[in-house]
């Protein structure tokens, strides 16, 4: 009977024992899984130092959200970023970007810095899926797809802001953008259809080049209760397309927005309002052509950001100003402040508003 008792509380211990050693290697595990924005779960590290963005949507998003956990850049700055970006990070690697699966930097570079977590920002769609799949299978790192669309950009700082252990600087990104959104939306939404600014986008260096309505590069459009006049059906990651000088005469837009795509000398702005032939065009006629701010990013697109949430402001107060009364300095003078922290001057702005306004 001793013998058997002894037995008993031989088995006893070591189920004890045994119990406490799984429960501490689940109490240290270092990683956890999450849903992300495809709703895929992907187990990613429970402390995350150091994280890579697959493109410059991402890259941006991360930096006013947790610069010190950026890793590396997708193209080395540009002399405009540069005066924007917090010097501490101007010499972080040019990583290179992923376009799908084809990747544009040296990958055992990448692989070298060690990154935490990549974020693949965008679209989210099968094909996007699958290329986030490709690139974790590629370099054994988690990958998160982010939806990449405006409407989610609340949703998107909560949700990495929960993922990077940001959560209060998430809230006040988010908050911000929610009441950008909500009045914009508010100010438009009783503009009747025939009242409707008519818009032609134009980007190219001549100004032949647009985006089709609907898409996650021209949805700001539709925020602000424009009519993209391209309208068309998006073939694969096919968003922008040729148009030729009759489609536009054709339309007739009221208005003319025109990516600058960087250009300092204003090649594309200057044709379209000195060109005969555009001269034709109701939006040349009245004098309502505007290039699409773009410092320190484009605020419409290229690449369709964070820079969009103040895009909004511009665009709708451009397009209708009794509707949507702000003080467009003003609100860019608190976008810069609360995004990049960074607090711009009057002569910047002027410089950012030259021809926009």
């Amino acid at each position: 009977m001793k013998i058997n008792i002894k037995i008993i509380l031989a088995f006893i211990f070591l189920f004890a024992l045994t119990g406490c050693k799984m429960d501490k290697t689940s109490i240290e595990t270092n990683t956890h899984t999450v849903l992300d924005m495809a709703g895929r779960s992907v187990e990613i590290p429970n402390n995350i130092t150091k994280v890579y963005a697959t493109g410059q949507i991402g890259s941006i998003m991360l930096y006013t959200l947790a610069p010190e956990k950026i890793c590396g850049w997708n193209n080395t700055l540009s002399d405009t970023e540069i005066i924007y970006i917090d010097e501490k990070y101007h010499e972080l690697p040019n990583l290179g970007s992923w376009k799908g699966t084809k990747y544009s930097g040296n990958i055992e570079e990448l692989l070298s810095i060690k990154p935490d977590l990549i974020i693949n920002m965008g679209d989210v769609s099968e094909t996007y899926i699958s290329d986030s799949e490709e690139i974790e299978k590629q370099t054994g790192i988690p990958v998160l797809m982010i939806d990449g669309s405006i409407e989610k950009t609340a949703e998107v700082y909560n949700f990495l802001g929960a993922v990077l252990n940001k959560e209060e600087r998430a809230s006040d990104l988010s908050d911000y953008f929610n009441i950008a959104i909500n009045d914009v939306k508010s100010a438009v939404e009783k503009i009747q259809d025939d009242e409707k600014a008519r818009v032609y986008y134009a980007e190219g260096l001549d100004g032949l080049e647009t985006e089709l309505q609907g898409s996650i590069n021209s949805e700001i459009l539709d925020i602000c209760g424009a009519v993209n006049i391209a309208k068309g059906e998006t073939v694969g990651s096919s968003r922008r397309i040729q148009v030729s000088l009759e489609q536009v005469l054709l339309e007739n837009p009221d208005v003319i927005i025109i990516s600058s795509d960087g250009d300092k000398s204003h090649q594309t702005y200057n044709k379209i309002v000195s060109n005969s032939i555009w001269a034709n065009i109701k939006a040349v006629e009245y004098n309502k052509v505007y290039e699409i701010p773009s410092i320190p990013y484009d605020w419409i697109n290229r690449p369709p950001s964070v820079n969009r949430i103040i895009g909004i402001k511009w665009l709708a107060n451009l397009l209708y100003p009794e509707k949507y009364e702000i003080n467009i300095d003003e609100e860019i003078k608190n976008f810069f402040e609360l995004y990049y922290s960074y607090e711009i001057t009057d002569s910047e702005i002027d410089e950012i508003l030259m021809n926009s306004k």
